[in-house]
């Protein structure tokens, strides 16, 4: 199974960016880009992986400043 991602703004009502109900899951490319949008927006996110093995994805959001689970 391809990996899938989630990629959440953190707020003040879900500060730590848990509710993943109507959330996209999107492909890596275009998970990517969603986090650096967010990163050029100064906001904090969350990254959820879901799929094969992420690990070296999973570091290029954290170097974004994600919290990656």
């Amino acid at each position: 199974m391809t990996a899938r991602f989630q990629v959440i703004a953190l707020s003040s009502i879900d500060h730590e960016g848990t509710d993943t109900r109507d959330e996209p899951k999107l492909l890596y490319p275009d998970a990517l880009k969603a986090a650096q949008e967010l990163k050029a927006q100064g906001k904090a996110f969350r990254v959820i992986a879901d799929g094969e093995e992420v690990a070296d994805q999973l570091l290029v959001f954290r170097d974004l400043g994600a919290l990656v689970d």
